[in-house]
């Protein structure tokens, strides 16, 4: 059984190990079943961790395994799995890591600044998983007009971030 330290490791870095899966993955559904996973094989390794070393720096090694795993599992339902790819994804995402939460505070207040609608349209992609096409007949919407939404709409996002990281110092 782990220690209460281990376990207060573990949940104090959630949301490292949760930005980078999803920077592996982009898709938040698989994200959080990888995530899940990789808690699991955490815990089931809790024994060969050491304590000397970096545990963000562990975890992570066991989160890029996992993610190779889906991936994996995942190349027989897709077209082509290509390792080196991941990899990279894996090590481009890791780099990103200290600026996850500053990132995360401008993107918290750059919603706040968005249409309800368009809030709740993301809302719907990208916490709920809803398809384009869900969306699209929801709205009465094309899918392409649905797509052309989205796409401005993380655009507006990404400048607001850009703006609010460069005035804080964080860019």
């Amino acid at each position: 059984m782990p220690s209460d330290e281990f376990i207060q490791l573990l949940t104090s870095h959630q949301t490292q190990l949760r930005g980078l899966i999803t920077a592996a993955l982009g898709h938040a559904a698989d994200s959080q079943d990888v995530l899940q996973r990789t808690n699991l094989a955490i815990w089931r390794k809790a024994a060969d961790f050491d304590p000397a070393r970096s545990f963000l720096a562990w975890a992570i090694g066991v989160a890029r395994y996992e993610v190779l795993a889906f991936l994996r599992d995942r190349r027989r339902e897709r077209l082509v799995f290509v390792p080196e790819v991941a990899d990279l994804l894996a090590t481009e995402a890791e780099d990103l890591l200290p600026q996850i939460p500053a990132r995360q505070a401008a993107l918290r207040e750059c919603l706040k600044e968005l249409p309800e609608r368009n809030r709740e349209l993301l809302t719907q992609k990208y916490v709920r998983g809803r398809s384009v096409s869900d969306l699209a007949a929801a709205v009465g919407r094309s899918a392409d007009g649905i797509k052309s939404l989205l796409l401005r709409v993380r655009r507006v996002l990404e400048d607001c971030i850009t703006r609010r990281l460069a005035r804080t110092g964080d860019l």
